[in-house]
C-alpha cells in the first residue's frame, strides 16, 4: 500500500475495524485528529511486524473499530 495522508475519521471509514500505522499522527487531548497511513491489517501482529520493518521515527499503532469488553483490558495495557 502507498502511504498517504488521511484524516481519522476517513481512516475509520475506509478501514472499520482494522489495526493501522499511522507516521507522524497529529493528536489534540486524546484523540487522533490525521497521520500518514504506512499499513492496514485486521491482525494486530502483522502490523507491528510491519513496523518493526519499516522503522518509522514518530508513529502509532490505533485499532478502528470500538473496544469490546475483553479488549478493554488490554487497549489499556498498551497504553
Amino acid at each position: 500500500m502507498k502511504p498517504r495522508q488521511a484524516s481519522w475519521e476517513t481512516i475509520q471509514k475506509e478501514y472499520p475495524d482494522r489495526f493501522v500505522l499511522l507516521e507522524n499522527p497529529v493528536v489534540s487531548t486524546a484523540h487522533i485528529k490525521e497521520g500518514l497511513l504506512l499499513f492496514k491489517h485486521k491482525d494486530r501482529y502483522k502490523v507491528i511486524k510491519k513496523s518493526l520493518e519499516l522503522k518509522p521515527y514518530d508513529s502509532m499503532i490505533v485499532y478502528t473499530g470500538g473496544i469490546r469488553g475483553d479488549r478493554a483490558l488490554e487497549y489499556e495495557f498498551l497504553l
